[in-house]
């Protein structure tokens, strides 16, 4: 058996978190592993370990925060990323059609298989958005920031995969929203989080028929408000 060189061991590591990040391994804002525990899982040295965390950093993927470790900041874009993902509305009819299938399904895996940890993540998620909505901001990506959560939580790789593709296609979807007065978006915050609220109800109850009702709404009610 050949033994890797440390060159070797390094390129692993780098190829590893690049793609824990653009499968959705590790989503937005998620922490990673420790230096020491990177440096003792590829046998590398600190230095090593922070060469390849550094590279990930000037590419803008991960973020180092004062005494508490590495954490995602965003996932790169793919081939299957192009922003005229969504050009136009029978596209967007199209979208949410996809949306339907699997993230309704989504949810209701993940009311059977959700363990503690997920639930903190996915209630997580919902508190940021209730943050950015108080300060008057839209959210857009902390929003599928949520859903991308319910569909990690669902244990099922081709269903997290599925919705990853379509994150360009969903940001880029709110380009077809008409202007909103400050009455309009303090209405579309309380209905989304009231939608996400009984997602999350459900799925902390187990309840994945409740839960895919209270997905297959909000959807609808997202592509409704979009349209208005």
């Amino acid at each position: 058996m050949t033994t890797k060189t440390k060159v070797e061991r390094a390129g692993e590591l780098y190829d590893d978190m690049h793609h824990w990040i653009v499968r959705g391994q590790y989503l937005r804002g998620a922490k990673l592993p420790t230096e020491a525990e990177l440096s003792k899982r590829y046998e590398l040295s600190r230095s090593a370990v922070r060469g390849v965390t550094a590279r990930l950093k000037a590419e803008g993927l991960i973020v180092s925060r004062q005494g508490a470790g590495l954490f995602v900041a965003t996932r790169p874009a793919t081939e299957l990323d192009a922003p005229n993902f969504v050009s136009d509305q029978s596209d967007l009819a199209a979208l949410f059609d996809f949306r339907l299938l699997i993230e309704t399904e989504s949810a209701a895996l993940a009311a059977t298989r959700s363990r503690a940890e997920d639930m903190a993540r996915i209630e997580g998620k919902a508190r940021a958005l209730r943050r950015l909505f108080r300060h008057g901001k839209q959210g857009t990506q902390e929003d599928f920031d949520f859903h991308l959560e319910i569909a990690k939580s669902a244990g099922n790789k081709f269903l997290l995969s599925s919705l990853l593709t379509l994150q360009t296609g969903v940001i880029f979807s709110a380009r077809f929203s008409q202007k909103k007065t400050q009455s309009d978006l303090i209405l579309h915050a309380q209905q989304v989080n009231q939608e996400h609220d009984a997602i999350v109800d459900a799925i902390r109850a187990g309840e994945p028929t409740t839960a895919r009702e209270a997905m297959t709404r909000h959807i609808k009610a997202s592509l409704s408000r979009i349209r208005v």
